[in-house]
């Protein structure tokens, strides 16, 4: 079974009941991190702010946007969120071993290795460096197809 964890763009699909047939496998858990599921927030809560997401939902009605914020602001409880209170000490960790990346993808890094979870990227998400540490601590990691 296992858990997938999904990056921003990924959890907003799941939510526009979208989910990737290849996401995962049957009866297999989801979770996000606090960092990604602040920049999803982030990026519906702005008017002002264009991108992937926001082009995703601006090609809906307003009913299905008023939907998708309304799961995003009380995320539905099959899709577990980890907290800093969990992944601080991992994240610390990590960086005294000598990884080096931005606080979103050490994030990422220490909630895969806390849940033991394939993290999963959209393919709009280029993370290189994350995708290198990732192979380096034997940690599962692919980007979808779009």
């Amino acid at each position: 079974m296992g858990t997938v964890l999904v990056d921003d763009h990924v959890l907003l699909r799941i939510l526009l009941d979208d989910e990737p047939d290849e996401l995962r496998p049957l009866g297999a858990g989801l979770a996000t991190t606090g960092l990604w599921y602040h920049r999803l927030c982030r990026a519906l809560a702005d008017q002002t702010v264009v991108g992937s997401m926001s082009r995703r939902l601006g090609s809906g009605d307003s009913a299905m946007a008023a939907d998708v914020i309304a799961a995003v602001v009380d995320l539905p409880d099959n899709i577990e969120l980890l907290t800093l209170r969990t992944l601080g000490w991992p994240m610390a960790e990590l960086v005294r071993s000598g990884i080096r990346l931005n606080l979103l993808s050490l994030e990422a890094l220490a909630a895969a290795r806390y849940l033991e979870a394939e993290i999963c990227l959209a393919a709009a998400d280029q993370n290189r460096p994350l995708l290198e540490a990732a192979q380096v601590l034997s940690i599962p990691i692919r980007q979808l197809a779009s």
